[in-house]
């Protein structure tokens, strides 16, 4: 994963390269030292800057884990700089080249249509619920040709927005392997208190920030709009997702946060205490504070974040509310 991601970063920085040397150029034949030739030299620049360099990046990312639709926005943004370098009386080439994003735009529209009909049908063939819907919502998209960074930021949106709105049901009742860990920690408490003040403090900033620029002011807005949801599906993905002790293992769904699974042959210690951030590394996979379990591993662990985020390992921090209960079926 790690040489793939480094692959696919070196592949962007080379595109970058490649693209502001096309920029560079096509800004120089458009300078005043070809005034006399400028006719014929805006149709060329027009069509290296607008349609080259996306078929550029094309090429470069057709083999990589770089989603193909980004490949939309390199377009709409490659027509824009060749609208601003080539001077008006000269951009008939890129009013043609314009009528393309009627195409690409119907063909995106096409594709995203008929992958949320093939997952919706998926996702009712399966036996979906509450508890697991990122992990089959995830499979199916690797079904479906979705691999690496892609599955893990499409099915952590999707699950964000489903518990968002599907997740206020009352949770299955715990079985006795299962442990729920947002209660003692005080995140029901933290949870109302950032709920009702963030729409208060939005409302504030937007009109204070208003005042110097709407643009920046709406950016904001939108970002405490999405910071909502995101608060939202996270706390009801958590009401889902306990902590389950397995005959040999111990799963780690931390609602859409954090998940990854130990293996009781792994473990070295587990001490009833907080975690204390001045004199140890640890992973926090709390849902709020310092936790009251801290297990010590006997080698570093991998653990999966939301939107494919990663982190390495040896010591992990628990906010469970009956801890004694859990160390009592552990032992």
């Amino acid at each position: 994963m790690e040489i793939t991601l480094r692959s696919d970063l070196n592949r962007f920085i080379s595109f970058i390269l490649m693209a502001s040397v096309i920029l560079a150029i096509g800004f120089y034949l458009m300078s005043e030292s070809f005034n006399n030739q400028q006719d014929i030299l805006a149709i060329g620049v027009s069509v290296d800057i607008a349609l080259l360099i996306p078929l550029t990046y094309f090429f470069m990312i057709r083999n990589s884990g770089i989603p193909k639709l980004t490949l939309v926005p390199v377009f709409v943004l490659s027509l824009v700089l060749a609208y601003q370098i080539v001077p008006i009386e000269h951009q008939n080439t890129l009013s043609y080249i314009e009528y393309l994003l009627i195409p690409v735009e119907l063909t995106v529209i096409g594709l995203l249509i008929y992958h949320v009909i093939k997952i919706g049908r998926d996702l009712d063939q399966s036996k979906n619920s509450l508890s697991s819907f990122p992990e089959i919502l995830k499979n199916i998209l690797e079904k479906r040709g979705f691999r690496g960074i892609q599955s893990s930021l499409i099915s952590s949106e999707a699950s964000l927005f489903y518990y968002t709105f599907a997740g206020w049901g009352s949770p299955a009742p715990l079985a006795k392997n299962e442990f729920s860990y947002d209660k003692e920690s005080g995140y029901q408490t933290i949870f109302i208190f950032i709920l009702f003040l963030l729409p208060v403090e939005t409302v504030a900033f937007h009109y204070l920030i208003g005042i110097w620029s709407q643009t920046l002011a709406w950016v904001l807005t939108a970002i405490s709009a999405y910071s909502v949801f995101f608060i939202l599906g996270d706390r009801n993905s958590m009401r889902h997702r306990p902590i389950t002790v397995t005959n040999d293992s111990i799963l780690l769904p931390i609602g859409l946060r954090w998940k990854t699974e130990i293996s009781f042959d792994q473990i070295k210690n587990i001490e009833i205490r907080e975690a204390d951030s001045s004199k140890e590394d640890f992973a926090n996979l709390t849902s709020f504070g310092s936790g009251n379990i801290l297990i010590i591993l006997k080698e570093k662990l991998t653990i999966r974040g939301i939107y494919g985020i990663k982190k390495h390992t040896d010591r992990l921090s628990l906010s469970i509310d009956e801890h004694e209960r859990f160390l009592q079926m552990l032992n």
